[in-house]
C-alpha cells in the first residue's frame, strides 16, 4: 500500500511540473486553433479528435521507459539545478514556438547556462533564503565534465528516438492552411510540428527530494547517496511545407538529423578523455540543429509550389481518416482528372460527378509523380459530400 502511495505522489509531482503543464496547455491550444483553422477554410474539421493532445501524452511513453532503464541502468547522473534550469529554459523556449524546445537546443542550452553560473557563483550567494528551502549551486562539484558527458548521452539517445518519431508520426496528421502568392495565386502549405513528452527517469546525486519527502527513495552506491526524479522533458520539432510531399521533406531531415546524431554521439565519446570534445558536442548539437532547420528552408525555397491550382483536375489538400477516400488510398498532392468519367475543373464539378451515381466512385488521379491510375470505391449509405477529401478551391 505505502509503494502505491509513494508511486501515486511521483506521479503527481511529474505532472505539476512547470514543463509538463506548460506543453499540455499549449497542446491543448494548438489542437483548439486547427480545428477552428479547418472549419474556417474547409467549412469541417479534417481531424475532430484532440489529436495533439493525444500525441503530446503517449508518444514519448517508449522513449521514456527505454531511457529510464538507460539512465538507471548505465547511470547518468544528473544535477537539481540542472534539472530547474531545464524547466526555466525551456518555458523561454516555447515562447519561440516549438522548433526550439527539442534537447538538442534547450539540454545544451541548460548546460552552458548551469556551467556559466557555477562559474560566477557560489553555495554561498544564495545564504538569503530561508533554512530549510532548496539552495542552488548545493552541488558544484558535480558540475564538470562527468556532466557534460552524461547530457550528450541522454541527448544523444532522444535524437535518436526523435528520428523514429518524425518518421513514423510526422505526416500522419496533414492540416492544409491557405497562401496567396504573389500572382493571387492561393496555394497550400502545411505546418509540421509533431509535440510530445517523454517521462524520464534520472539519478540525481544527493538527498534532493529525499530532504523535504521522507518517502522519496534515497539509496546509496559507497559513501555517495543519490535519488530518482521523473522529469517531463518537451520534445517539439516545426518545419513547414509548401514545395515538397510531407514525407519526402521529412525524410531529408531525418537524414540530416542522423548525420548530426552520429557526430554529436562521437563527441560524448570523447568527453569521455578530454573536456573540449564535450564543450564542442553541446555547441555542436545547436549550431547543427539550426543548419538542420536552415537545409529545409532552402530545399523549400528552391522547388516550385506543389499545391498549386492544377491546369487539368482538382488538387487534392487533404484526406479525412476511416473515410471512403482514405480507402481508395488518396493522398495529399494527388489530382483528380475524372470521376466516374466525368473530366473535372472545379470542385462543384466533383460533387456534380459524384452525385451521377450516389452508392459508387471511380477516379482517375494523377499522382505527384505524374503517374496516372484508377481507384473506386462503394459509397454505401455515405453522402457524397462525405467522401472525406479536402480540395483546393479557387
Amino acid at each position: 500500500m505505502q509503494i502505491a502511495s509513494n508511486f501515486f505522489m511521483a506521479v503527481l509531482i511529474f505532472l505539476i511540473q512547470p514543463t509538463f503543464l506548460v506543453g499540455l496547455i499549449i497542446a491543448i491550444g494548438t489542437s483548439y486553433q486547427r480545428i477552428k483553422t479547418e472549419r474556417s477554410n474547409h467549412r469541417v474539421a479534417i481531424y475532430k479528435a484532440f489529436y495533439e493532445v493525444k500525441n503530446y501524452l503517449l508518444l514519448g511513453l517508449v522513449t521514456g521507459l527505454i531511457g529510464s532503464l538507460l539512465s538507471i541502468g548505465i547511470g547518468f547522473p544528473i544535477t537539481l539545478d540542472w534539472i530547474i534550469v531545464y524547466q526555466v529554459v525551456t518555458i523561454l523556449l516555447m515562447i519561440v514556438g516549438y522548433r526550439f524546445v527539442h534537447p538538442l537546443f534547450a539540454f545544451s542550452l541548460t548546460t552552458l547556462v548551469l556551467i556559466g553560473g557555477a562559474m560566477v557563483g557560489t553555495q554561498d550567494t544564495f545564504n538569503f533564503l530561508p533554512a530549510g528551502w532548496y539552495r542552488p549551486l548545493t552541488q558544484m562539484q558535480w558540475v564538470n565534465t562527468s556532466l557534460i558527458t552524461n547530457v550528450l548521452f541522454i541527448t544523444v539517445f532522444l535524437l535518436a528516438m526523435t528520428l523514429v518519431t518524425l518518421s513514423k508520426h510526422a505526416t500522419k496528421q496533414l492540416s492544409p492552411r491557405f497562401l496567396n502568392t504573389k500572382r493571387g495565386k492561393k496555394i497550400a502549405r502545411y505546418q509540421i510540428k509533431p509535440f510530445w513528452v517523454v517521462p524520464l527517469l534520472l539519478i540525481i546525486p544527493g538527498e534532493s527530494f529525499g530532504a523535504f519527502f521522507d518517502w522519496w527513495p534515497v539509496f546509496a552506491i559507497g559513501n555517495q547517496t543519490y535519488s530518482f526524479f521523473w522529469l517531463p522533458i518537451l520534445m517539439g520539432f516545426r518545419f513547414t511545407v509548401q514545395s515538397q510531399m510531407p514525407k519526402a521533406a521529412t525524410e531529408l531531415i531525418v537524414k540530416d538529423l542522423a548525420v548530426l546524431t552520429v557526430v554529436a554521439g562521437l563527441t560524448a565519446i570523447g568527453s569521455i578523455w578530454t573536456s573540449y570534445s564535450g564543450f564542442a558536442g553541446l555547441i555542436l548539437l545547436i549550431v547543427g540543429g539550426a543548419v538542420v532547420l536552415y537545409r529545409h528552408r532552402q530545399r523549400e525555397k528552391k522547388w516550385t509550389f506543389l499545391f498549386g491550382p492544377s491546369d487539368s483536375g482538382i488538387k487534392v489538400i487533404g484526406v479525412r481518416p476511416d473515410t471512403p477516400a482514405e480507402k481508395m488510398e488518396l493522398t495529399v498532392g494527388d489530382t483528380l482528372v475524372s470521376c466516374n468519367d466525368h473530366p473535372l475543373a472545379t470542385e462543384e464539378d466533383f460533387h456534380q460527378a459524384l452525385s451521377s451515381n450516389s452508392v459508387y466512385c471511380r477516379l482517375k488521379v494523377k499522382g505527384p509523380d505524374g503517374e496516372l491510375r484508377l481507384t473506386e470505391t462503394a459509397l454505401y449509405a455515405d453522402s457524397p459530400h462525405e467522401i472525406g477529401l479536402v480540395l483546393l478551391h479557387n
